[in-house]
């Protein structure tokens, strides 16, 4: 059960920080009510960071749902 629970942690991590880096924008545009364009680039550092903080929350949350089915099969033996 540990062994299960600790590659849920790690792969959920791994795969969610790849994903992020390769989908997620640095350079956000908006337009506002003129129709002037404006772009707002995120430094790398706080990029990073960003991707980071969502990856661990993914594997937080990849953590629980693993515990909660385990336990769930565990009571149904």
């Amino acid at each position: 059960m540990e062994k299960i629970i600790v590659k849920t942690g790690i792969y959920s991590f791994i795969v969610s920080f790849f994903l992020l880096v390769a989908f997620m924008k640095r350079i956000e545009s908006t337009t506002d009510v003129d129709g002037m364009t404006s772009s707002v680039i995120t430094p790398y550092p706080e990029f990073f960071f960003t991707i980071f903080r969502y990856s661990v929350i993914t594997s937080i949350i990849a953590v629980t749902i693993a515990i909660i089915y385990l336990f769930s099969m565990r009571e149904s033996e």
